[in-house]
């Protein structure tokens, strides 16, 4: 290769790189950050205004930089039709005492940067019941902080609301924060501690969605920690939760004290998220979809609930104490690291149907409970695995540490020949009450063995290649495992002691008497 083609390489691959400088420092923007996010607000670009000095209580009307600091009684108002806008907060203390500290009348986009230590302190009306409060899109930038008192709300935007960094703290007397829009978190370190919800969105015109993408937050509130009318997308982030009395409350009828809640559909894909709740912990009054994160929640009412589908692929979910754990329509459980503990049912799908009450023999359930990858183990009191409809396993590894008392059973699906209990793949051991034990449906492939006896025992079973040990009594054994072969004969161990040994004649092979083929059907 030549000296010419050399210098020529070396020019493109020059220009490329400074051409992909220039995007990053574009999209930086006074401290607005680059990202894959839809939505938003506009990126503006500020360096070319002016910068303003504002010592005290007054109005804006034309676009540009303002620097705000000192002590400040009275409203920061904008009046700016059209115009961009960035406020400056630099160790600014601002109080009022009839409206906001921050009021945009009417703007284009308006940027409140964060500089050193600022402080608002509110007491607003019915009317504009925001510290800050927004009639147009609103971004936070800035590695300062701020601290909000307010009376009603801490930040309210009837339109987009956006936090890019920063650290806020909020002490409301009603919402937290509130974007009629969408709220966006980019990042930042957030702390609410409300009367009303946390972060909430009220527009339901197909926008009203929350996405947070990365950040520190921390809410404690009366009611919904994070509440959307529309989505919920959480793709990253640290986020704790604690609403109503936590896990000394009761369930109020009078308002929700749900820990995350969505009228449609909520989707994790990452971060870290704890959540401790009066109310459901997750909730969607459509789906909910978990691929990745780390996951963990307690509540009173149900762990994660869907009033359509739970669907979870990966990412590590833990239900530590809840009245019933994973509920919804459907539930597929494809991957990631899963444990329930539910003082009722485990994993309910259900349609909310109950078909005995009314004396519709005839109503067919569909929902459907389906295993195929992942680990979970479950601990109930009621039942472990339960469908109104069909289970399907066909992979993954499943642990179910039932309930001890007749009245429920390890496993639990629809009442009647249609429904199906099918095992195709995977390994399930599930142990509890033998009085409504069922054994899996024709169509199973996975060599299974359903074991009752008379006694019950606690302790560690081993069965051929196969060990688990429960964590309570039990007197019902569920194997299903490619390790068991038919024609084999196994010792069936309880802290390495034989109480039976057992030949396994076909697929299925039943050890005693079979309490209940398809139970009473899951209820909600």
């Amino acid at each position: 290769m030549n000296k010419k083609k050399i210098i020529i390489i070396i020019s493109i691959v020059v220009i490329l790189l400074v051409a992909i400088v220039g995007v990053i420092i574009y999209s930086i923007k006074n401290g607005k950050k680059a990202s894959d996010y839809v939505g938003g607000v506009d990126d503006v670009d500020f360096s070319s205004y002016e910068t303003s000095y504002i010592t005290s209580s007054q109005t804006i009307t034309s676009g540009g930089v303002y620097n705000i600091s000192g002590d400040i009684s009275g409203s920061i108002t904008i009046n700016a039709a059209g115009k961009d806008v960035k406020l400056v907060l630099n160790n600014a203390n601002i109080t009022t005492t009839d409206g906001p500290a921050i009021y945009v009348i009417e703007a284009d986009n308006v940027y409140i940067e964060l500089n050193g230590k600022n402080t608002i302190n509110s007491t607003t009306t019915d009317e504009l019941n925001g510290a800050i409060y927004s009639m147009s899109d609103l971004c936070i930038v800035g590695s300062g902080s701020l601290d909000i008192t307010s009376n009603l709300d801490g930040i309210v935007s009837k339109d987009d609301l956006e936090i890019d960094e920063g650290t806020i703290t909020i002490t409301s007397g009603d919402d937290g924060i509130v974007g009629k829009d969408s709220v966006y978190i980019l990042n930042g370190n957030i702390t609410i501690k409300s009367t009303g919800d946390g972060i909430k969105t009220t527009n339901t015109e197909e926008r009203g969605v929350i996405t947070i993408l990365d950040g520190n937050i921390d809410i404690t509130s009366d009611k919904d920690g994070i509440q959307s009318e529309e989505t919920i997308t959480i793709q990253g982030g640290n986020i704790k939760i604690y609403t109503g009395e936590g896990l000394d409350g009761k369930k109020s009828i009078d308002y929700s004290m749900k820990g995350i809640k969505s009228e449609s559909d909520i989707t994790i894909t990452g971060g870290t998220i704890e959540v401790i709740a009066t109310d459901d912990a997750i909730h969607s009054n459509s789906n909910i979809i978990i691929q990745g994160g780390t996951i963990s929640v307690q509540s009173t009412d149900d762990g994660i609930h869907a009033d359509g589908d739970v669907t979870i692929s990966d990412g590590s979910v833990d239900v530590v104490k809840s009245s019933e754990g994973i509920e919804g329509f459907n539930i597929t459980i494809a991957g990631g690291d899963i444990k329930v503990k539910a003082i009722d049912d485990g994993l309910n799908a259900s349609d909310g149907v109950d078909p005995n009450g009314q004396g519709n023999q005839s109503y067919i359930s569909k929902s459907t409970l389906t295993i195929s990858g992942g680990t979970l183990y479950v601990n109930s009191s009621g039942d472990g695995l339960d469908s109104n409809g069909n289970i399907f396993i066909s992979g993954g590894t499943t642990y179910v540490d039932g309930p001890t008392t007749n009245d429920n059973s390890a496993i639990d699906y629809g009442d009647g020949s249609s429904y199906k209990f099918e095992i195709t793949g995977g390994t399930l051991v599930a142990v509890g009450a033998k009085g409504m034990s069922v054994k899996p449906t024709s169509g199973t492939t996975v060599t299974t063995v359903l074991i009752n006896t008379e006694n019950a025992y606690k302790g560690k079973i081993t069965f051929g290649n196969v060990t688990y040990e429960p964590s309570k009594a039990y007197n019902s054994v569920l194997i299903c495992s490619n390790e068991l072969s038919v024609g084999n004969t196994y010792d069936y161990k309880i802290n390495n002691i034989t109480i039976e040994t057992i030949t396994l004649s076909d697929k299925i092979t039943v050890f005693g008497t079979v309490g209940n083929d398809g139970g009473p059907q899951g209820r909600r």
